[in-house]
């Protein structure tokens, strides 16, 4: 598949390239804690204008024409539509994730890090795609796709690209060290309490780690610095409507209808 959307039968590329758009980049301010059931209000927030936002994708991120893609109205769902298309042959594992959004969506703000790291990860790789939270215990949300995606070796590399007022959400307990700076995410699988103690007394000992998973190389940067340097192969685009209110909408139809034909 190439950026015009063209298919070779039985051929896939080696690492295959997503961009993965969240129609709450080109919204500002950045909305943080939404109100659930609900959208922003319309008085209180700017939505990129359409010719700003088309540019932006034809120039910056190198779009042309239709791409195969999903659409999705919540960020969640694409974790789920993903493992379809990978487990129908459409899409190739490990692949490259360009991620436009005002949230990194890698853990920060809800709890879901912690059956992950505790027990999904026990699991051996090829069967963490069907995330089965015990009652009580947060799964995959909005707020933490990506590390389920990362937790599966879905993803190769992931860039977080974010609009003004986003950037610096970054999880500390799923980078490489612990190190908020560090340039790779590195899942460390371990014990309840071990993730307790750490996140308790995050400059204690280290925790007794039961494994590793392998580091995924990591970068995110301000929108205005940002071009892309190779095509993409397909292109997402969701609508999370508690992040972006209703004037946002239009502008969601002409990305779709520009850049994405729907698999």
């Amino acid at each position: 598949m190439n950026s015009n959307g063209d298919v070779k039968a039985g051929v896939l590329p080696a690492i295959p390239r997503i961009l993965d758009i969240d129609l709450d980049f080109f919204v500002q301010p950045v909305v943080t804690n939404p109100e659930p059931g609900s959208r922003p209000c319309v008085e209180g927030h700017t939505v990129w204008a359409e010719d700003r936002a088309i540019d932006f994708l034809r120039e910056n991120c190198g779009l042309v024409g239709r791409t195969p893609g999903i659409l999705t109205e919540k960020h969640d769902a694409l974790f789920y539509r993903w493992r379809g298309v990978i487990d129908s042959g459409v899409l190739a594992a490990p692949f490259h994730v360009t991620h436009l959004d005002a949230h990194a969506d890698l853990g920060s703000g809800d709890l879901g890090y912690k059956y992950l790291m505790t027990s999904l990860l026990l699991r051996d790789h090829r069967e963490r795609s069907h995330p089965d939270p015990p009652p009580g215990k947060v799964g995959v949300t909005e707020g933490n796709f990506l590390l389920f995606a990362i937790a599966c070796r879905w993803i190769s590399d992931l860039s977080y690209i974010y609009g003004d007022g986003g950037g610096s959400d970054e999880l500390r307990f799923v980078m490489q060290g612990f190190n908020l700076e560090s340039d790779s995410i590195q899942l460390a699988c371990m014990s309840p309490k071990e993730l307790s103690a750490m996140v308790s007394s995050p400059r204690g000992r280290p925790p007794s780690i039961e494994h590793l998973e392998p580091a995924v190389p990591y970068n995110s940067q301000n929108w205005r610095n940002f071009q892309a340097d190779q095509p993409y192969d397909f292109v997402c685009l969701t609508r999370s409507p508690q992040y972006s209110p209703a004037t946002a909408d239009p502008l969601f139809e002409v990305i779709a209808d520009l850049f994405i034909e729907p698999i």
